[in-house]
């Protein structure tokens, strides 16, 4: 069993990416190629880029297909109260496997008390709470312009006031406050590998996952970066129960499942250690009766 964690759906062709499609159909049929066995699509509510794949549009998508499960989304900026409403009525029916948040897309970082609705919420179902963490995607970040220029698209780029919300530092307040919710910043929140590692070690309730550490097949992905990052990824392992919290994810289409399973490979994985990154983390955070 490979359960993938961090993966995204959209009817658009794809531009600049490893594959032209990232509909349905291509992801059950990547997922069959690559023995992956369950992915967990993010609903998404980019309202800067005026796009995204809202709550109800993804559960359409997925249309009852065993292989996916799904975390819910919401606008912060623009429409809290109606996305909480939206949230608790899926969360109320099992709809929903957890709830994924967009700190440095949406102008909020995870501290914010207008977050504690959600908090709420995700304690009452015992939902995970993951976040968006790191660099941003279509953000013209300096960290991104040393892999290489990305087209931006919004000319004085807009985001790119909020991407330091999306640091990893900004979790811990809410992982304190809330020792039994369980927390994912997404993608190692890469670059800010070591500030991840010491909010995890602060907070056991914290997780991470591998998704998104690079664009497959773009130039930023050599083989000198692919090398740095399995040993960023091994630090993660070596911290306190740290093969316990880091899980396998892609972030697709971003980043492809062949690319993904080699940095997983790269990690030379105990057969327990494999058990947890590759299935069994995912099934813990995502398990209601699980508590950290």
């Amino acid at each position: 069993m490979i359960i993938d964690l961090h993966a995204h759906t959209s009817s658009h062709p794809m531009k600049n990416l490893h594959i032209a499609s990232a509909s349905i159909e291509t992801i059950e049929a990547e997922a069959r190629q690559y023995g992956i066995t369950h992915v967990v699509l993010l609903a998404t509510y980019f309202p800067l880029k005026g796009s995204g794949v809202h709550n109800y549009d993804l559960l359409k998508r997925i249309g009852g297909r065993p292989l996916f499960k799904m975390f819910g989304s919401l606008d912060v900026m623009n429409n809290l109260d109606g996305g909480l409403s939206e949230l608790a009525a899926l969360a109320r029916d099992n709809r929903i496997s957890g709830i994924k948040l967009y700190p440095g897309y949406q102008g909020f970082e995870p501290g914010d008390r207008r977050l504690e609705g959600v908090y709420a919420l995700a304690e009452e179902h015992n939902l995970p709470v993951m976040f968006h963490g790191g660099e941003l995607h279509l953000c013209c970040s300096p960290t991104i312009k040393k892999y290489g220029p990305r087209p931006c698209g919004f000319g004085a780029c807009k985001l790119e006031e909020y991407a330091n919300l999306a640091h990893p530092s900004y979790v811990e307040k809410p992982a304190r406050e809330h020792p039994r919710l369980k927390f994912v910043v997404s993608h190692l929140a890469n670059p800010h590998f070591a500030d991840l590692r010491a909010v995890m070690r602060r907070c056991p309730n914290v997780w991470t996952d591998i998704s998104g550490q690079f664009v497959s097949g773009s130039s930023e992905d050599t083989p000198e970066y692919r090398a740095a990052i399995v040993a960023e990824i091994k630090q993660f392992l070596a911290l306190p129960r740290g093969a316990e919290r880091v899980a396998f994810a892609t972030d697709f289409p971003i980043q492809g499942y062949k690319d993904s399973l080699d940095l997983a490979r790269r990690l030379e994985l105990t057969p327990n250690e494999r058990s947890n990154v590759m299935v069994a983390n995912a099934v813990r955070i995502m398990n209601r009766q699980y508590q950290p």
